[in-house]
Parts: C-alpha cells; sequence; structure tokens
C-alpha cells in the first residue's frame, strides 16, 4: 500500500518526477464540481507533466477520456464553455424536424407514459433517456473510434460503471469510447441506466468515484487524485428531490472515497463548498478553482521528462463501409432501420454526415435510442446502428383550459405498428367542456414518402353559447355530433400531406340554459385536404409556416339535408429578425361561396389563437376573413411576447364586404412554456374601447383538426 503524501509534500513529489517514473492521474465524479478537473489539466500541460495512465469515473470518465484521446485541457475547457447541457439532455425532436406525415396531429398532451403489457402507464426509469448525449460523446471521440483498446490510446485509459443488474463494479478497458463513457456517467433517476451487452450500467461513482486504485493497477509508480465530490448536506440543506438524490449517492460515495485516496500520493481538492453537483452555470469559476488548486500543490515542478504518447490511426475525413449492421431492433426490420438512416454501403460519408442521418431516423419518432459504432476488421470500415425501439404502446394525459370555457381533461392512446406494419391508432376522449370520443387510424404504404389509408370516427358534444352586445353569456344550446370520415392521401417527407375524403355526420342541437327546439342536421359527402407545416415550435413558433385547406361539398339529393360547397384555410408564416424577433402574419379564410341560411355547422370565431376582439366562439358566420399581424419577442428561452393587431371581416356572401363590416382589435399576449404545457394571457381592445381578457393553458386545441372534415 503507497503511503499517503499529505498536500504540501512538493519536494518528495518532485524529486519522485526526476526519477522517470510512471504517472497515474485518477479523476473523480463530483457533476458541475467536476469540471474543476479541466484546471488541472490545463496547469499539467502547462508545465509539462507527463501523463502515463488515466482512470475517470463519471465526469471524470469524459474528462479524461478526451484527454486520454488526445484533446488539450485549453480544447476540454472550450467544448465544455460552449456545452449546453438543457439542449444535450432534451431528447424532445423539434417540431419543423419530425416528417409531416407526424404532423397530421396537432400537440395533445401535458404529459406522456409508456405503457405495460397490461396497459397500465409505466414509471420512467429517469428524467432524461440520453439520445442527444450518446450521439455527441460519438462526435466528440470520432476520431478515435476505431481504436477498441483503450491501452492503444495516446494515453491508456480507464472508466468505470456500476452494473445495477448485478451489484459489481465494470472498468472499461476496451470497446467503443462513447459507449463506455456514457456508462460511467449515468447518475442515478437523472440520466436513465446505459444498457450494454449483458449489463445496465449507472454511475460508477456509487462504488469506486475515485478511480486511484484502478489507475495504480494500470502500472502507475504516482498516482495523483483530484477530488471533487460534494460532503454529505446537512439536514437543513435537503430541501429538493434533487437534494435527496444528491445525499443518497453521496452516502455511498463517502464510503468508498476514503479506500480510493489511500492509493494516492497526492490529492488535489478543489475549493468547490458553494459549488452544486447540477451547477452547471459557474462553469468558468469552477474551472479557475481547479487551477488554483493545481497551481498550489504542482507550482514547484519541473518538467519530468519529455512528453511521449501512443502513435494511433485516425479516421480520414471520409470513410465508406462495407458492412452496416442493425443491433437491438424488435418490432422493426433491419432494412427499415437502415432505410430511417439512408446510410448506405460502398458510399463515403464525413462525421457529419453519419450524424445526421443518425438524426433523420430519430426524427422518425421511432427510437427512444439510435447511435452509431465504427469499427475496422481486415483493412474495411463496418458501420453498427445500435437501437433501442419507443415502446409501442402510449399514453397521454391533456388538462386544458379557456377563460370563456370549462377545463377540459382528456386522455389519449396511441398505438404504434400494432395493428399493422407502419400504421398509428389513436383513441381519445376528454370530458370538461367538450366531451368527446376520436378514434384515429392511419396506415402508411411508404417510410417518408407515400399514401396512406385513414378512417376517423368520432362523438362530440359541446356547449354553444349566446352572447349579448356587451359580450356577455346569455345562454346556451348543446350540440352533439356524430360522424366519421374516410380518406386516402399522400404524404411527402417534410413537405405536404394532401388526402381526398369522404364524409358523414349528424347534428343535433338541443336545449341547455335557452328555450330552444330539438334541431335536427345530417350531412354526407366529399373534400379534399392539405397540409404543410415546418413551423419550428407548434404553440410559440418563432420560425417558418403552416399552411392548412380543407375543401368540402354535399348534395341534397345524396344522403344530405342541404346542399353545399365548403372551404377553409388557415396560414402563419413567422419570418425572424433576429435571434429574439419575429414578424408573424396569419391569414384565416371560411366560405360557403354563397348566401348561406341554415345555421347548423357555421364558423364560429374568436378566441386566443383565432380573434383578439371576441371570445372563443363568441361569433359565428357563413363567410370570414381574418387578418393578423404581430411582432413576437423571446424574451426568455420560454417566455414570449407579442404585440397584435388583428381584422376581422364578417358577412353572409362571399364578396369583399363594406368598410363597416370591418372589425379592428389590438391585443397583447403573454406566453410561457410551463411543464404542465403553454400558459397564455392576453389583452385585447376593440375599436369601441370594449376590452377582453383571455386565460389559456395546456393543450385546449382540437388535435384532430386535420384529420375532421
Amino acid at each position: 500500500m503507497k503511503k499517503k503524501i499529505i498536500i504540501g509534500s512538493l519536494l518528495i513529489f518532485s524529486l519522485f518526477l526526476h526519477s522517470q517514473e510512471k504517472i497515474g492521474l485518477a479523476l473523480s465524479g463530483g457533476g458541475a464540481r467536476g469540471l474543476a478537473q479541466i484546471g488541472v489539466l490545463k496547469v499539467i500541460d502547462e508545465l509539462g507533466i507527463q501523463v502515463d495512465f488515466i482512470a475517470g469515473t463519471s465526469t471524470g470518465a469524459l474528462i479524461g477520456g478526451l484527454y486520454a484521446m488526445g484533446y488539450s485541457g485549453a480544447e476540454i475547457e472550450e467544448i465544455f464553455l460552449k456545452m449546453d447541457w438543457k439542449e444535450i439532455l432534451n431528447d424532445k425532436i423539434s417540431r419543423k424536424d419530425i416528417y409531416i406525415s407526424q404532423k397530421r396531429w396537432q400537440p395533445y398532451a401535458n404529459f406522456f407514459f409508456d405503457l405495460d403489457e397490461n396497459y397500465l402507464p409505466k414509471i420512467p426509469q429517469a428524467f432524461f433517456v440520453g439520445n442527444n448525449l450518446i450521439n455527441f460523446l460519438f462526435d466528440l471521440t470520432y476520431p478515435v473510434s476505431v481504436v477498441e483498446n483503450f491501452d492503444k490510446l495516446p494515453i491508456p485509459f480507464r472508466c468505470n460503471a456500476t452494473n445495477i443488474l448485478t451489484g459489481e463494479l465494470k472498468v472499461f478497458s476496451d470497446g467503443s469510447l462513447h459507449e463506455a463513457i456514457r456508462s460511467s456517467i449515468s447518475f442515478p433517476s437523472i440520466l436513465k441506466p446505459f444498457e450494454l451487452d449483458d449489463g445496465l450500467y449507472v454511475d460508477g461513482g456509487l462504488l469506486e468515484n475515485l478511480p486511484a486504485e484502478i489507475v495504480a493497477d494500470m502500472g502507475a509508480d504516482f498516482v495523483i487524485g483530484v477530488q471533487t465530490n460534494s460532503g454529505l448536506k446537512e439536514k437543513e440543506e435537503i430541501e429538493s428531490l434533487i437534494d435527496v438524490l444528491d445525499q443518497t449517492v453521496n452516502l455511498s460515495i463517502t464510503s468508498n472515497i476514503n479506500k480510493s485516496t489511500e492509493f494516492c500520493d497526492l490529492i488535489i481538492k478543489p475549493e468547490l463548498d458553494n459549488i452544486s453537483v447540477l451547477d452547471f452555470s459557474k462553469k468558468k469559476e469552477i474551472i479557475l478553482a481547479g487551477e488554483i488548486a493545481a497551481r498550489k500543490h504542482l507550482k514547484i515542478i519541473e518538467k519530468s521528462k519529455k512528453r511521449t504518447t501512443n502513435k494511433i490511426e485516425l479516421l480520414p475525413p471520409e470513410i465508406e463501409f462495407s458492412k452496416i449492421i442493425i443491433l437491438g431492433n424488435k418490432h422493426l426490420s433491419k432494412s427499415k432501420v437502415k432505410e430511417f438512416s439512408g446510410l448506405k454501403t460502398d458510399i463515403f460519408y464525413t462525421k457529419s454526415d453519419i450524424i445526421l442521418a443518425i438524426k433523420n431516423a430519430c426524427d422518425s419518432q421511432l427510437f427512444s435510442l439510435i447511435y452509431p459504432i465504427i469499427e475496422k476488421k481486415d483493412e474495411k470500415y463496418i458501420l453498427k446502428i445500435k437501437v433501442r425501439e419507443n415502446d409501442r404502446k402510449q399514453l397521454g394525459i391533456n388538462f386544458g383550459y379557456i377563460n370563456n370555457k370549462d377545463i377540459i381533461l382528456g386522455a389519449t392512446f396511441s398505438f404504434d405498428n400494432m395493428i399493422q406494419r407502419n400504421s398509428k391508432l389513436l383513441f381519445n376522449f376528454q370530458v370538461g367542456d367538450k366531451k368527446e370520443l376520436n378514434l384515429d387510424y392511419v396506415k402508411n404504404f411508404g417510410k417518408h414518402w407515400g399514401i396512406y389509408f385513414r378512417m376517423f370516427p368520432y362523438l362530440k358534444e359541446q356547449r354553444i353559447y349566446s352572447y349579448d352586445e356587451e359580450h356577455k353569456k346569455t345562454g346556451s344550446v348543446k350540440s352533439l355530433e356524430t360522424g366519421g370520415t374516410v380518406g386516402i392521401g399522400i404524404y411527402a417527407k417534410k413537405a405536404v400531406i394532401l388526402e381526398g375524403y369522404g364524409f358523414t355526420f349528424n347534428t343535433r342541437l338541443y336545449q341547455d340554459i335557452a328555450d330552444f327546439q330539438d334541431t335536427y342536421y345530417h350531412s354526407t359527402g366529399v373534400g379534399l385536404k392539405l397540409y404543410h407545416e415546418n413551423l419550428d415550435d407548434f404553440v410559440f413558433p418563432m420560425k417558418g409556416m403552416q399552411f392548412l385547406l380543407k375543401f368540402n361539398t354535399a348534395r341534397k339529393i345524396f344522403f344530405s339535408d342541404s346542399g353545399y360547397k365548403k372551404l377553409y384555410s388557415k396560414a402563419r408564416i413567422l419570418i425572424p429578425f433576429k435571434d429574439k424577433i419575429s414578424l408573424k402574419y396569419q391569414f384565416e379564410y371560411g366560405t360557403y361561396f354563397k348566401k348561406y341560411d341554415l345555421d347548423f355547422d357555421p364558423f364560429y370565431i374568436g378566441g386566443i389563437d383565432s380573434f383578439l376582439g371576441c371570445y372563443t366562439g363568441e361569433r359565428s358566420a357563413p363567410i370570414y376573413k381574418i387578418y393578423s399581424l404581430a411582432i413576437r419577442f423571446k424574451i426568455l428561452n420560454n417566455l414570449f411576447v407579442d404585440l397584435h393587431y388583428n381584422l376581422l371581416n364578417l358577412g353572409t356572401e362571399d364578396v369583399w364586404l363594406p368598410e363597416k363590416n370591418l372589425y379592428p382589435a389590438f391585443g397583447l399576449k403573454l406566453g410561457f412554456k410551463s411543464f404542465i404545457g403553454p400558459v397564455r394571457v392576453a389583452a385585447a381592445i376593440d375599436e369601441e374601447n370594449r376590452t377582453y381578457y383571455y386565460l389559456s393553458i395546456g393543450y385546449e386545441f382540437d388535435p384532430f383538426e386535420f384529420s375532421r372534415r
């Protein structure tokens, strides 16, 4: 057992270096606190100290792995200062990136749960899956992808992880570097345990947070340990779930750290008393603390010897694959996974090409995890794509509220590729202001391009309010509608959907809070729909366009109470001027083309997403146009402000009406992306100086807008 040298025994350390013995560096875990080890590496580089072996745990595994493969301390610092952990850990796919076939439905749930074999919600294993993270690690470690033996890296390297299936410590000495690092940094409950071979791995710090014994076993004669873990908290400091998790992990770390320090000849412990494990906002301060501590302990050390490293083969800028192997697929065929990636053999690809191909496959929303591994065999490159498919059964829970309506509670069960291959079934029900049952089934023929078949039966009951001149509710009737659509359409990657469909519906209007005689209507007909969308967010977009057009017609002689032609269209265009400012133009148009006296299916107008100047459904008309212009400001990452002007044109005939039929209004919107979904408040004033106030919480709009007739 080595005798531990107390901090300050620098003379002995200096003499030891001149003996040309092997130096090992043990880097510990500690979350954000572990970034202090970057500062230590910068000082080691500055002093020209030869490091012969490196072992790392958790954050130390990531930093140590990069240093071992050839990054300098300064280069690692640059990587971490640019790194946005929130973005890296956020596996949510941006709306603009998903394929148009998935945009048939608007957002419909605040929370999602995978379902088990008994169709009961499963509690997730962690807050984050880490798909973006593993691909980020692949990006960083790409140059040494084909180095399978970690002893062959420029500096021999080890990292560790805890196998929660056996309770044993796993020391990674070979394999894929980005997989090994990902295994080591799986902080329990924050990052999902990483499945590799027959193991399921979480943070190595649970069993050995400071891998000093590991680096000693590699052959180091002198071990430098960098200790960055936080100590145990006092009772008053344990206030949140994260505090409880941190304390639980630290109980194990505290019990193993003392044993590990016995293998260290020098311990560097930066002053990080005011830094928490998740405080990544203080990256510069943390790295500086590491530099200060390193200079304090290493300032009299001279260059020990000429620095030497292993010579390795780095991947060329472009490579071609002789074989592409798919691993981990269950329900999707290997050929289908290859199709989603678009990668083929005998074609040259750059690193960026490979990463983009994996991202495109991920945009299909079929995978919870998909990442590449590159191997070399017989002078040829082999690409392995490892996947974990999303659960095919999922439950979405929705809570919505509009200030002039009642609360909406809903649930949506989604089933992917269960009825048929390449199919999706949504079963939705909701109660509250609107009571609905919706069943939407789509069968696609093709991957990103193709044709599809749709069936959409539904039942919907809602209140229709009447208002006086002061915009106060005076009564209501209830509308009960049953019907369905059947359609055949085409879809083109991320561009457009076009569908021809037939429809039928029955509507009954009956008394609620008003004297009203029951009325029945029936209609059957055919129609055409067109949809395009490339918004970067559905509720708070800063860039992109949305366009929806629906045309349908019915004839009185064909199972309809009345013959008509009906067209509805809506367009949103957002043009960014800067990162935080966009100009928004919106146009909404509905018409029956000619004077239309029946009132069983008019257009209902108003609301926070339609016209600021009347409440949701306050006005109705057979023909209308809404012009909206707004300037949107993104104040913070999740806070948005709109300065809004809109103009409503109502009528009974499709002509440009006299000025007296135009209704202008000004408005101000404030929106916030919260964990329960979007929260929006708005105020508006019309030309008669009447004011309107709006509150919208959650996804209160119709997710099946495109599916309906």
